[in-house]
C-alpha cells in the first residue's frame, strides 16, 4: 500500500510539471498560482484516502475505481480547456484543476500496486 507521503510527493511533483507546461500556453504566473497549485495538488493527492480510509486491503470502493478515474479525467480535460480560454484565471478553477490532478496521481499510484483499482468499486 502506498503511503501518504508518497501520494503527497507525487501530487506536488505533478503540480510543478503542470505549471511548467501551462505557463508557455499563456497561464500567467502570479504570487497566488504556485502556492494554490501546490496546496491543492497535495490535498487532492491524499483526498481518496480521506474519503475511503485504508483500514484493510479491500477499502478501495468507488472513489478508488477506474470509473472515478474516468470521470476525473473528463473533468480535468474540461477544466484545462477553461483555464486556457478564460482571460483572468479564477483561483477556484485553478485549485480544482490541481486538486483533481493530485487525485489522479493518487489513483495512478494505487493502480500500480498489486491490489490495483476496481472497475466500478461498488
Amino acid at each position: 500500500m502506498t503511503g501518504r507521503k508518497t501520494h503527497m510527493t507525487a501530487g506536488v511533483l505533478i503540480s510543478f510539471i503542470l505549471v511548467w507546461c501551462l505557463v508557455p500556453k499563456g497561464l500567467v504566473l502570479s504570487s497566488v498560482l504556485l502556492p494554490t497549485a501546490l496546496a491543492s495538488s497535495a490535498f487532492g493527492a491524499v483526498l481518496p484516502d480521506l474519503i475511503e480510509p485504508p483500514r484493510n486491503r479491500r477499502h478501495r470502493k468507488f472513489f478508488h475505481s477506474l470509473l472515478c478515474l474516468a470521470f476525473l479525467l473528463l473533468f480535468l480535460n474540461q477544466t484545462y480547456l477553461n483555464l486556457l480560454t478564460a482571460d483572468p484565471v479564477d483561483e477556484i478553477t485553478l485549485g480544482l484543476f490541481f486538486a483533481g490532478s493530485g487525485y489522479v496521481s493518487h489513483l495512478m499510484l494505487d493502480a500500480l500496486t498489486p491490489a490495483g483499482l476496481p472497475v466500478v468499486g461498488l
